[in-house]
Parts: C-alpha cells; sequence; structure tokens
C-alpha cells in the first residue's frame, strides 16, 4: 500500500484557499459552513477539514482520487457523504459520524466487504450506495449488507422491506462464509494486479520523467485497453489534466495571436482603433484637443499615452487610438478623472496655436441702439427728480432748451402768434 501512496503524491490536498472559493456561498466563513462541494479537484487526502469546518452537514467530494477515508471523525453533524468515484478499497474511520444518514461509495473499489462493519454504530445511516464497487458482484452481497446494517432503508437505491431484513438476518451466518471466502478470492487477485500495474512506477521523485515520456505517448494510451484499478484511475487523471494544460495552453497563445491589434500603416501613420470598444468623445477646439473617454475600471487599469500626432488609451491591455490632424504638446498634455463620474479627460495642446484677429470697433445699429437706450434712461432718471421751481432755469433740461432754440437757421416770423 505504501507503493500506492506515492502513486498520487503529485495531486492535490486541502488547502485553506480552496475552502474558502468552495464556500462563497457562505461569503467565504468556513467556520459555520455546513455544505460544501469539492468535486473533481483531484484531491487525494482527506485532512484539516474537520478542523476548519466543524458544523458541516453535506460533503461532496466524488471525482476525485482518495484512497481512504480519515479524518472526520469530529464532524458530529456530518448527514450526507458523497465519495463516488474515489480510490476508495474500505470503508472505515466514520464510526464517530453520529449523525450520518446518507453514504454514497458509488464506483469505488471497495471489495473488503465485510469492512460494512464499521458502520454499524452509525445508528442514524439510512441510505448507502456501493454500485460498481467489486463487492457487489459477491454471491449473497446484498443479504450480507442488510443483516449487518438493519439500521439502512436504501440499498443501492432500492427499498429495503421489513421482510428483506427479516431474510437477512435468518442467512446472515450462512452467507457471512460465503462472502470471506469470495472476498479473499478477490484480495489474491488485486495483489496479482498491483504487481503487475505499469502504474506503480509513478513515484514523486520520478513524475517529472514519467510525463516526459508519456508526452509523445498520449494518443497510444487513451486507443489501448485499461484496467479497472485504483493505479489506472490516477495514471488517467494525470493523462486528463496534460491534455487539458496543453489545451488551455494552446488557447493562449491562439487568443495572443488573435488580438494583436494593427496600430501603425507602413508610412508611419497611425490608425484609429477602438479595440477596448469604449465610448469617447474628441472636442477639436482652437488651440487644444480635448478626449473625453467613458471608463469603468479601476485608475490602476488604465494607461495613457500622449504622442505628437496621436492619443493611446490602454484599458485592462485592449487599445483605444485616435490619430490627430495636427501635431499636439507632449509636454504640456495632461489627463484626469472627473470627479464623481465615470469619465476621463485628457486635454493635448496644439503646437500651432491660432491667433485670432482684434475685431475693429465701428458703430453698428446695435451699439447705436444701445447707446440711445443709455440716453433715454439717464433722461428718465431725471425726470423722477424732485422740481425745484425756483431754479428751473438752471435745470439741464432747460438749458439744454435754451440752446436748441438759439439755432442758426431759426427766422422769427412775427405773423406767426407765439405759443400759449
Amino acid at each position: 500500500m505504501n507503493t500506492t501512496l506515492t502513486t498520487y503524491e503529485f495531486c492535490k490536498i486541502f488547502t485553506i484557499e480552496l475552502i474558502r472559493k468552495r464556500s462563497e456561498h457562505n461569503e467565504g466563513e468556513i467556520g459555520t459552513l455546513e455544505e460544501i462541494s469539492l468535486h473533481q479537484e483531484d484531491i487525494t487526502k482527506i485532512e484539516n477539514l474537520q478542523n476548519w469546518c466543524k458544523d458541516l452537514k453535506i460533503l461532496l467530494l466524488q471525482s476525485n482520487l482518495i484512497f481512504k477515508i480519515e479524518n472526520l471523525n469530529k464532524l458530529k453533524k456530518l448527514e450526507y457523504l458523497n465519495l463516488a468515484l474515489n480510490c476508495i478499497e474500505i470503508i472505515e474511520n466514520l464510526d464517530r459520524c453520529e449523525s450520518l444518514n446518507k453514504l454514497d461509495l458509488t464506483m469505488n473499489f471497495i471489495g473488503k466487504l465485510d469492512s460494512i462493519e464499521s458502520l454499524k454504530y452509525n445508528t442514524h445511516l439510512r441510505t448507502l450506495y456501493l454500485t460498481g464497487n467489486p463487492c457487489t458482484d459477491y454471491d449473497g452481497y446484498r443479504e450480507y449488507v442488510i443483516g449487518t446494517l438493519p439500521q439502512i432503508d436504501i440499498l443501492d437505491g432500492i427499498d429495503v422491506t421489513s421482510f428483506d431484513k427479516l431474510v437477512a438476518k435468518q442467512q446472515l451466518s450462512n452467507i457471512t462464509c460465503k462472502i470471506i471466502a469470495q472476498q479473499k478470492t478477490y484480495e489474491n487477485f488485486r495483489m496479482k494486479q498491483k504487481k503487475s500495474s505499469k502504474s506503480l512506477n509513478i513515484t514523486e521523485e520520478t513524475l517529472e520523467t514519467h510525463e516526459k515520456n508519456y508526452e509523445e505517448s498520449d494518443e497510444d494510451f487513451w486507443n489501448q485497453p485499461s484496467e479497472n484499478t485504483p493505479e489506472c484511475r490516477v495514471e488517467m487523471a494525470l493523462h486528463s489534466r496534460r491534455a487539458q494544460r496543453k489545451q488551455d495552453e494552446a488557447k493562449k497563445v491562439s487568443k495572443e495571436e488573435t488580438w494583436i491589434p494593427k496600430l501603425f500603416a507602413e508610412d508611419g501613420r497611425p490608425y484609429n482603433l477602438n479595440q477596448a470598444k469604449v465610448s469617447y468623445k474628441m472636442e477639436n477646439e482652437n488651440n487644444k484637443y480635448v478626449l473625453t473617454v467613458h471608463v469603468f475600471m479601476d485608475t490602476s487599469e488604465l494607461d495613457v499615452d500622449v504622442q505628437p500626432t496621436y492619443v493611446r488609451v490602454t484599458v485592462r491591455k485592449k487599445i483605444l487610438q485616435l490619430a490627430l490632424d495636427e501635431e499636439v504638446r507632449v509636454d504640456e498634455s495632461n489627463a484626469k478623472r472627473l470627479i464623481g463620474s465615470k469619465l476621463l479627460e485628457i486635454t493635448m495642446p496644439k503646437v500651432k496655436q491660432i491667433i485670432c484677429p482684434v475685431k475693429k470697433q465701428c458703430v453698428t445699429d446695435k451699439d447705436f441702439h444701445n447707446k440711445n437706450k443709455s440716453k433715454l434712461t439717464d433722461e428718465v432718471f431725471d425726470s423722477q427728480k424732485q422740481v425745484e421751481f425756483w431754479n428751473i432755469t438752471n435745470s439741464p433740461a432747460s438749458v439744454k432748451k435754451t440752446g436748441d432754440n438759439n439755432l442758426k437757421d431759426f427766422v422769427d416770423n412775427s405773423e406767426v402768434p407765439p405759443l400759449e
């Protein structure tokens, strides 16, 4: 069995990071966790879980590479344990899980059927699955399990009736002898299987060499028939993981090659490109360009590059590039995030400043109107003043009238009667 342990040393074990990752439904709190699913994680050993998550009621560990049931004794509230599709050969170390109600050991390698006696003390156990294990091929398998564990109500998905329990109890002593004999035969077969298994050559020290040797023969491995053994299952996991790693690396390289943008023409002229697919607005004012970009991410994920003939904004490694019709002053350009908004504003002064000519002052109809309006306002203001009758002749209005009467072209006609 020691050789088997070195077979899976390369795989994963429980880590606090893995537990937190799978406990997002509980806001990452593992101390109060009641349910966790850790399937398909290539886990090889159960450890630390009973110390970190003592309140667990449901533990799903199917489709891993676990060889031994261990380190679960402190899980007093555990009701459902799923260890299907692992590499378990013996049922053990569950007697202190007092609340255990359902146990799923489907598709493992349990050949030692009498190890189910360790479940006698799990008085709340009602459902047991052993489908797909070598022990299910034994003659009298079902009667033996029901007779040994009279508390169960469902075995391999089939209800256990009171009559089944009565018959199993009566036949248990006779069936036990047959089960032990068949079990011994399987154990001898298993010993020969271990000796002939090529997978036992995989050790922690030779793993790197093993991977290099098998990289050239992955296709041959999958085409050849394989044995249904724990060692072969580990080897298949090794090949599957390597194939997945190669596939991920190929996708990564392909993606990088696909997203290489062409930024400049052959003559050096910059292209307009919006790979980042962000909204923007470019304002071309007299003496500067102002680019406003709508961005919804942190400033640390942005990069701004202003050049004399173009401006480039990189948003999470994706580019927004705009060509400029006129050159700008790079050293005087600036970028800022507008407070209270999702906008990035880039100001770029132009190199050639436009000097606007000063318009000559001339009297227009509008100016004339404003002038007359001002004069009228003054007269109205004067008319609102208190009238001093004793000094009326000295008032500005009177003086103005007198001056107006002394016009040069005035003719005094005696025949015209005076105004009354």
